[in-house]
């Protein structure tokens, strides 16, 4: 169906930045662009998160897998017929030959999976961190692709900068960050949903190289997201000024 008014061409920034669009709703969102610095603005915001969260969300596999993935496949029947020169073609020879529709998507949801069940790896360290990965692309990618998705964005103290994705329908959230300094020895970036009756700690964050990214549920009746250096560990309630303040669109 093809978006007709300001207020719907508005709401297909997010989809349209997953390519999550129909030909005909694309081609009209990209005539709409051409004269919406807002709308340019959210796209490239929404790439630039996206891009940042599969990074960020990459789970590195076993040394082990390889062995055991190219041992399976050499075990399955269609194997048999293979000739004995045939070779495992590497994963990275095989990227970008896929369809570019939802590659965007496609990734966030790829970056937190191990596929490996169904080969052998089967020690429960690896199958617990790929359930919570997939658990949270999941969350991550639904708050990414919806249309109503809010944005906010600001620099951080001291360096960096922290984007938040929040679908206002329910409170969850994406915050990500690009830039951000290492905290120091003994100390962890703590994250808060804060209200006029105070602040609420939603989770920790560890950045990788400058960049993180989390999902996060906030209470409803938030008022502004926050970011303070806390102890490792966290803190019941900020102890120093927040580094991070974003107000949440009413």
């Amino acid at each position: 169906m093809s978006a007709s008014t300001d207020s719907d061409l508005h709401s297909l920034a997010a989809p349209y930045a997953l390519d999550a669009l129909s030909a005909e709703e694309a081609a009209e969102f990209e005539r709409h662009l051409d004269d919406c610095e807002s709308c340019t603005l959210d796209v490239q915001e929404m790439r630039e998160t996206t891009a940042v969260l599969a990074s960020a969300m990459a789970v590195a596999p076993p040394v082990a897998m390889k062995d055991r993935v190219v041992r399976g496949i050499s075990s399955l029947p269609q194997a048999a017929t293979s000739t004995s020169d045939s070779s495992v073609v590497e994963l990275a020879e095989r990227r970008g030959r896929g369809s570019t529709v939802n590659r965007w998507l496609a990734g966030v949801a790829a970056a937190g999976v191990l596929v490996a069940g169904a080969l052998g790896v089967s020690t429960y360290q690896a199958n617990q961190r790929a359930d919570e990965a997939q658990v949270a692309a999941d969350q991550m990618s639904e708050v990414l692709a919806d249309p109503n998705a809010v944005i906010e964005r600001a620099d951080i103290e001291g360096g960096g900068a922290g984007t938040l994705v929040l679908s206002p329908a329910d409170g969850r959230a994406v915050f990500m960050t690009a830039g951000l300094p290492d905290p120091a020895s003994g100390q962890t970036y703590q994250l808060w949903a804060i209200d006029d009756a105070g602040a609420t700690s939603v989770g920790l964050m560890e950045p990788d190289a400058g960049e993180a990214s989390e999902f996060v549920a906030l209470p409803s009746g938030s008022t502004a997201f926050g970011v303070t250096v806390e102890p490792s560990g966290g803190s019941d309630q900020p102890t120093t000024d927040p580094i991070l303040v974003l107000e949440l669109s009413a």
